[in-house]
């Protein structure tokens, strides 16, 4: 296991400074190396031959290529495609760097602080496992709905993180009329085991799809619609930089404001998301959305004047 671990680190190591480099030579690599504090047996070279060997592994386990640029002859991480920045390859490649940073920091550790994490993470492993080989898993869950955790079969079809929950996707055999699968909070599972029940996964099942236009995955509403903001130049840097949906686009900017639409579904989630933002984000599109909030700004006016 000590082994495992001391190669994994290594893996991460590689990864980062390849890809913190952009561009680097073998003999950058190597000097890096040398002066790593990874570098626990004190080589003097990342070595030619395990240098490919965990190339290879590191695209083998996951799907991060580590390609050479023959002319330069400098490496770098292989492109990611539109889809693939948003996806996987590149949150490995974020937590690569995270995980590379913590190490490094050593004695630091108490100055650099994360966020609390629901639990959860601990069941994705055997989550993918089950994907990977068509297998139903037997899952105790307790929904916020529910006095007591229940037990069922499910057929798990995908996994998706939204703000830093992660949540599964699939077909539950308590519920065969419905169509459609469902959505479960992996903090909400009490335990998870593999069955050796199979299933197929619907080939007219697509992941990206069955998200298209929701607000992370809220899919109480079905109406995807454009929906049009105006905020405040200040407001605009926070929502420019970290947008709100996939989808948003800045039509207007100036001095004083900036205008965004979005192409999404107006769930709860998504309200609650554009309420945070309080008196400086306006809605102007559509038009119920948009008394909705008026409401909003009428009850609390209301509620501060009685006070």
């Amino acid at each position: 296991m000590a082994a495992q671990n001391k190669l994994f680190q290594r893996l991460i190591w590689l990864v980062d400074t390849v890809y913190s480099a952009g561009h680097i030579s073998r003999e950058e690599i190597d000097r890096r190396w040398a002066n790593s504090t990874y570098n626990d047996m004190h080589e003097s070279q990342y070595g030619e031959r395990n240098f490919h060997r965990h190339r290879e592994t590191i695209s083998e386990l996951f799907g991060i290529d580590i390609v050479c640029n023959r002319y330069t002859k400098e490496y770098s991480i292989g492109s990611l495609g539109a889809a693939e920045s948003k996806g996987v390859r590149a949150w490995l490649v974020n937590t690569f760097a995270i995980q590379n940073m913590v190490n490094l920091a050593g004695d630091m550790k108490d100055r650099i602080l994360f966020e609390q994490i629901p639990e959860g993470s601990r069941y994705l492993s055997a989550i993918v496992s089950a994907m990977k080989e068509n297998r139903k898993l037997q899952v105790t869950y307790q929904g916020f709905d529910r006095p007591e955790p229940h037990t069922f079969l499910l057929a798990p079809y995908c996994l998706k993180v939204f703000k830093q929950r992660w949540y599964m996707i699939g077909k539950p055999d308590d519920h065969p009329e419905e169509k459609h699968p469902r959505v479960y909070a992996l903090d909400r599972v009490k335990a998870i085991e593999a069955s050796e029940v199979a299933f197929k996964l619907p080939k007219s099942f697509d992941a990206e799809h069955f998200f298209d236009g929701c607000f992370g995955v809220d899919r109480s509403k079905h109406n995807v619609e454009r929906v049009l903001i105006k905020t405040g130049a200040a407001t605009a840097n926070f929502i420019r930089t970290l947008p709100i949906h996939s989808s948003q686009v800045e039509l207007e900017r100036t001095e004083e404001y900036s205008l965004f639409s979005y192409r999404v579904s107006p769930t709860y989630d998504f309200i609650q998301e554009l309420r945070k933002h309080g008196p400086y984000l306006e809605v102007l599109e559509p038009a119920d959305l948009r008394d909705l909030f008026r409401q909003d700004t009428r009850y609390l006016s209301e509620m501060y004047e009685k006070m």
